[in-house]
């Protein structure tokens, strides 16, 4: 599977998207640390530049939770809880480091991370740039 996702990536450089790159993960980024100018990811810059590898799996396992909700074809609440959802979190930590580690010619999920860092830092900056003007 790794070696699947890789060889995609690597089709899809040149593109617009790809392995990680999927909208929804930015803006659950944004959401949840950027949001604002009082947002941990915005407090704690020195510890979100380049996006973390475990607030990403975090990321990945809260849409896995999503997906699950779905499952059925009708909406059902599943819990986001560290027992429903601890092994897939470490699931997800374990691609992302394997991803890196057969990438790391290419610096791929590090770029991928501090992408993800720089794009958010807009989001925030945005009221503060329309106040100035």
């Amino acid at each position: 599977l790794l070696m699947h996702v890789t060889q995609h990536m690597v089709a899809e450089e040149d593109a617009q998207r790809g392995f990680l790159k999927a909208p929804l993960i930015q803006k659950i980024i944004n959401m949840m640390w950027f949001a604002n100018k009082h947002g941990d990811g915005v407090v704690f810059h020195n510890h979100f530049k380049p996006f973390p590898y475990p607030a990403l799996a975090l990321v990945l396992t809260a849409i896995k939770c999503c997906i699950d909700e779905w499952m059925m074809g009708t909406w059902m609440d599943i819990p986001f809880t560290i027992q429903e959802y601890c092994g897939t979190y470490e699931s997800h930590l374990k691609c992302l480091q394997a991803f890196k580690d057969t990438t790391k010619t290419y610096n791929v999920l590090p770029g991928i991370c501090m992408r993800l860092y720089e794009v958010r830092q807009y989001v925030h900056m945005i009221p503060s740039i329309i106040e100035l003007c």
